[in-house]
């Protein structure tokens, strides 16, 4: 008896499949020996210095997978790891300049593998894809708050 292949059943199907094909293709790119890491360098780059226990809420990781994220990034040199002179028994994270120049180098790798990837959308398609993601996004991280 011949076994059936399963197919997408509904729209949210196909949503999910494309989701994790684009993932897919993407770290296929090979632009980060572990992808956790560019979310904690993306957030020290972006909002400073950082504790890791807000970090791990703001990138809604369990504590041991940030300390696991940090710790490689720590050893690779691209986030340093020193005393919060407001309570030393906390340490705070912060992004150095190796990482800072690694995060912007990989930042545009990936800009220009997103631009050769999505050259065949319009301006106003790239825009739309841009606007619905960030929708999605909110919605997902809405539902993660309230559940």
């Amino acid at each position: 008896m011949a076994t059936r292949c399963w197919t997408p059943e509904c729209t949210e199907d196909e949503l999910l499949v494309a989701m994790i094909a684009v993932k897919r293709a993407f770290q296929s790119q090979d632009m980060w020996a572990d992808p956790g890491t560019f979310p904690v360098m993306h957030l020290l780059a972006a909002h400073g210095p950082s504790r890791q226990a807000p970090l791990a809420e703001a990138l809604g990781l369990d504590a041991s997978t940030v300390s696991r994220h940090v710790r490689a990034l720590v050893e690779q040199g691209w986030v340093s790891a020193s005393r919060d002179p407001h309570d030393g028994r906390a340490t705070v994270l912060s992004i150095t300049e190796q990482g800072s120049a690694h995060l912007t180098e990989r930042l545009r790798t990936q800009r220009a593998t997103l631009q050769a990837a999505t050259a065949h959308l319009s301006e106003q398609e790239r825009t739309e894809l841009v606007r619905l993601l960030r929708k999605l996004a909110a919605a997902l991280a809405a539902q993660k708050e309230n559940a």
